[in-house]
């Protein structure tokens, strides 16, 4: 089994690209708000004027962004939303604004750009924002959401270096820890390749999120998983996926912690677990099961292995092919359920003309001394030109025949085997003085007795 290559996409389907387009766009109206709140920046205020001419350039984009009372109705835009755009943009170029008033307007353009889906005129907008703010200050929740919503987009666009940078900032702005983007930054090491450092990452979302006193969420978890993954780190992978198994306990963390244990040649832990995932009822394919039943049969509990094939082929999850039917006459075989046995065997018989499963059957009459089912099994297995286990086929057919007094067959039967197999030669001439033998006895006692 491909670790790397399993972690790597199963990351890519659970994750993804880990992006979450969460920044809010900031309102003038909350910008007005804030600015009516005491605060540790002082920013020049919104002008009245511009204020209402942003506030009907909004509505052209978005009339449903402008808040309003309960059930009162959506104010009617005078323009589209290109239209709103281009009054927005006609604004920027106004001489004497502040540098609140050029960020707040960049900021509703940013907002304008993204409800049309123009990434990279949204990304301009915010860059924008920020440079505004060299002139003169910002407020922080919107130099703050201009960060946020710069390295999400970037992300987005697979630009992670640029993502970085913005992270960076970010963080710098924001003070305290956040763990969604220690995440984020996490996996944007991971897509540059930088797995040393995205662990670091990984890892800090983790401190992070203990010390708040909350919850790890699962992409989170999973992260470290890929990550030992890609630095070859089995044991740290294994003591992670087996955290996971409990936390979250997902049919792909079993199968790829199943897979680890195989890999570290544990092959009592890799059975524990499969078998973990067949009794969540976790297993659904045929090949998923006669699997399970393979390995615990090669474990020597045939029973149990005969068990989950028996109930797959119940349920219809497992074909009843000749196959499968063979393996559950072997695992009931082994696990000297001779009833069972033969009746999987015969199954199998419908199911194929190889003599081999006619042989096998007709072993299982014998042990229980249907011996005279088990010469029919024998011959019918003997009509097969390919069967390999000829010469052992007429020997055992000869015994059966011996146990049934059919002194004449045994005897043909056992020359049959000795011609087949000089191996046996010597033991089929024993067997053949000893018929001679028997039959001399039964006829002088029979004299006697008539006598």
């Amino acid at each position: 089994m491909k670790v790397e290559r399993s972690a790597r996409g199963m990351f890519k389907s659970l994750v993804g690209i880990a992006l979450i387009v969460s920044f809010g766009f900031v309102s003038i109206d909350e910008v007005v708000a804030e600015e009516d709140q005491k605060k540790t920046r002082r920013v020049p205020a919104i002008s009245q004027s511009l204020y209402k001419q942003m506030s009907e350039a909004q509505i052209m984009i978005d009339p449903d962004s402008i808040p309003r009372e309960e059930g009162e109705p959506a104010p009617e835009p005078k323009g589209t939303p290109r239209d709103g755009i281009q009054m927005l943009l006609d604004m920027t170029k106004k001489k004497r604004l502040n540098s609140n008033e050029l960020s707040q307007l960049w900021n509703l353009l940013a907002f304008g750009y993204y409800t049309l889906e123009d990434v990279p005129n949204t990304i301009y907008a915010y860059e924008q924002v920020l440079a505004a703010g060299k002139v003169g200050l910002i407020t922080e929740a919107l130099e703050k959401n201009s960060l946020r919503a710069l390295f999400q987009l970037n992300y987005s666009i697979e630009k992670y270096e640029l993502a970085l940078k913005y992270i960076n900032l970010w963080e710098a702005v924001n003070g305290a820890p956040d763990a969604a983007v220690s995440y984020l930054k996490a996996t944007a090491n991971y897509q540059l390749e930088r797995f040393q450092e995205a662990l670091k990452w990984a890892l800090q979302v983790e401190e992070i999120t203990v010390a708040e006193g909350r919850e790890m969420k699962e992409n989170w978890v999973y992260l470290q998983v890929v990550l030992y993954s890609e630095l070859k780190d089995d044991d740290n992978v294994i003591r992670v996926l087996e955290r996971m198994v409990v936390d979250y306990p997902k049919k792909q963390y079993w199968m790829h912690l199943a897979g680890m244990y195989t890999e570290k040649e544990w092959d009592d832990r890799a059975l524990s677990a499969y078998y973990a995932i067949y009794t969540q009822g976790m297993f659904e394919k045929d090949s998923e099961i006669v699997m399970l039943a393979q390995r615990l049969l090669n474990a020597e509990v045939p029973y149990e292995a005969a068990l989950v094939l028996e109930k797959g082929i119940e349920e219809k999850l497992v074909e009843t092919s000749e196959k499968n039917l063979r393996l559950l006459a072997t695992c009931y075989t082994v696990a000297q359920e001779m009833s069972k046995a033969i009746n999987a065997w015969e199954r199998a018989t419908k199911a194929s003309e190889d003599g081999e499963i006619h042989y096998r059957l007709a072993q299982a009459l014998a042990q229980q001394d249907r011996h005279k089912e088990a010469v029919g099994a024998y011959r019918r297995a003997l009509e097969d030109d390919d069967l390999k286990s000829a010469p052992d086929a007429q020997f055992w057919m000869a015994i059966s025949h011996m146990s049934l007094e059919n002194w004449d067959q045994a005897s043909t039967a056992f020359r049959a085997a000795s011609k087949l197999d000089k191996k046996i030669e010597k033991q089929a001439r024993q067997y053949i003085r000893y018929i001679a033998g028997e039959k001399r006895r039964q006829a002088a006692l029979k004299e006697m007795l008539e006598g």
